[in-house]
């Protein structure tokens, strides 16, 4: 069963090549049915009879759902919708691939264990997200020491929750993803925080679009944690080495399409001495590198994808590309090229006095 919203788009889709040249997954393939119109396509015919979800159901995962498609759509239409939701009526017919299946079942199994409250209290709650990547560890003990430099008391979750982003990508609104992000809201209410620092954009774009979208209210502020580091620098608490060099920034998607922002890592890049070099589409017309989730159940296309935005750098004669997600980095570092990818809260901490 597929929303009114989700059928409308699909009729405005189908026939349409306007974004072809711009999905991450259909330009390192090549396989028509890795682009949004062959999607929409296929779930038209499934609509008039014509072919059975089961024909479709593996190329419905093979998308990133970065939005790029949605983004550089002149009349406004938003392929996720579908994609998702074709998503959920393939897990509830149990017609995803086995591989996917192993990916929901570990996530679901994690959610279940028990959650523990935060060891220390302080009005500011980082939350890291990305769960289980060397990147994400890596980036919030960088992050962590940012702060403490600028005199930032915080605290963190002892034992962190899922905040659903990831089964959200896989299965869709449905009770089981409510239900884990209300586990989280729940969870951060619980510290009294008066603001959350997000280092993962595709947990601050959960925070702040679909947790309010479903009824969980978060106590405390929410704000990334390039946004939060960008604030310190302008009230002077971070005190910066001069560096030199020619870098480029990889633009998370949730962070630049979803949550439209794009400058304060830049104030960050350039406050470090370093100039920073535009690819191509960057910004909020940014190429996906693919994302952890596409990663975690098809990492051969995950890793294609990375190479072809690594690609991009190499391309302009940049050898450091620079992100702020842990999922970008995890994934873009095991791409192929020349260009080297760093966090950029490694490098700011490397940085700052």
């Amino acid at each position: 069963m597929l929303s009114g919203k989700a059928l409308h788009t699909i009729k405005a889709c189908r026939f349409c090549w306007m974004c072809r040249h711009l999905c991450p997954v259909g330009l390192v393939t090549g396989k028509e049915s890795n682009t949004p119109r062959a999607k929409a396509l296929l779930l038209d015919m499934e609509q008039k009879g014509t072919t059975e979800m089961k024909v479709y159901a593996e190329d419905m995962f093979q998308c990133a759902l970065c939005a790029s498609c949605a983004t550089n759509c002149e009349t406004g239409y938003e392929p996720p919708v579908f994609i998702r939701e074709a998503r959920t009526n393939i897990v509830a017919n149990g017609l995803a691939p086995d591989y996917v299946m192993n990916v929901i079942d570990k996530l679901m199994a994690a959610d279940a264990e028990t959650q523990k409250p935060a060891s220390e209290t302080a009005d500011v709650l980082v939350y890291i997200g990305a769960h289980g990547t060397e990147a994400a560890k890596e980036m919030a003990e960088a992050f962590g020491s940012v702060l403490t430099k600028a005199g930032v008391p915080y605290m963190t979750l002892t034992a962190e929750p899922a905040d659903g982003n990831e089964l959200y990508d896989l299965i869709g609104e449905t009770a089981e993803v409510k239900a884990v992000a209300k586990k989280c809201a729940d969870a951060i209410n619980g510290t009294g925080a008066k603001k959350v620092v997000v280092l993962n954009p595709s947990t601050a774009r959960m925070f702040l679009q679909e947790y309010p979208a479903w009824g969980l209210e978060l106590s405390a502020e929410v704000v990334t944690a390039t946004a939060f580091a960008a604030e310190l620098l302008e009230k002077g608490k971070l005190k910066m080495k001069q560096a030199a060099g020619v870098v480029t920034y990889h633009d998370p998607c949730r962070l630049a399409r979803d949550l439209e922002e794009t400058e304060p890592a830049r104030q960050l890049i350039r406050a470090m001495g370093y100039e920073c070099k535009e690819m191509i589409q960057s910004k909020k017309t940014t190429k996906c590198c693919g994302g952890l989730v596409l990663e975690a159940h098809s990492p051969k296309l995950a890793q294609l994808t990375a190479s072809g935005r690594i690609s991009d750098a190499d391309r302009i004669d940049v050898s450091v590309m620079l992100t702020a997600c842990p999922g970008c980095r995890s994934v873009l570092q095991k791409g192929d090229g020349k260009a080297e990818v760093k966090d950029l809260f490694v490098l700011l901490n490397e940085n700052t006095l």
